[in-house]
C-alpha cells in the first residue's frame, strides 16, 4: 500500500495544478491568487483516493498475467480508468443537476487525466524501474 502512497501525492499536485488552471479567472493574476487556486485545487485528493487506489488494485489484478507489453497495456488502462472515474463523477453528479453537467465533461475529462495519467506513469515507474534497480 507504500507504494501507492507517492503516486497519490503527485497525482494529486498535478490534479491540483490543472485544476488551478482550468478554473482561473481570466486576466492578471498573481502568486496570491495560484497559491489560493492550487490549495483550492486539493480538492482533488478525496477522488484521487477513491477512484485511483481501487482502480490501481483492478489494473494490477488484470496485467498480473499478461506477458507481453505490460507496462504498455497498464499505461492504458490507467488513462481507461480516468474516463471512467470521470463519466462515474459526472453520473453522480447528474442526480442533483440533471443532464446539464454533461457539458462540462470536457473540462473534468482533462482534470480526471490530469490525476490519472501521473498516477499510471508514476506507479509504472515505482513498479518496473525500482524493481529492476533492487534486484541488482
Amino acid at each position: 500500500m507504500m507504494k501507492k502512497f507517492i503516486p497519490v501525492i503527485i497525482s494529486s499536485i498535478c490534479g491540483s495544478l490543472v485544476f488551478s488552471a482550468l478554473f482561473m479567472e481570466e486576466g492578471y493574476i498573481d502568486f496570491n491568487d495560484l497559491i489560493g487556486q492550487f490549495v483550492s485545487g486539493l480538492i482533488v485528493i478525496p477522488f484521487v483516493l477513491v477512484f485511483g487506489i481501487p482502480f490501481s488494485i483492478m489494473i494490477n489484478a488484470i496485467i498480473r498475467d499478461i506477458k507481453k507489453c505490460k507496462p504498455l497495456i497498464e499505461f492504458l488502462l490507467y488513462v481507461l480508468s480516468g474516463v471512467i472515474g470521470t463519466s462515474i463523477i459526472l453520473l453522480i453528479f447528474s442526480l442533483g443537476d440533471g443532464i446539464s453537467i454533461f457539458l462540462e465533461f470536457k473540462p473534468f475529462l482533462i482534470l480526471a487525466l490530469s490525476c490519472s495519467v501521473p498516477f499510471g506513469i508514476s506507479s509504472i515507474i515505482l513498479k518496473y524501474v525500482f524493481k529492476t534497480v533492487s534486484s541488482h
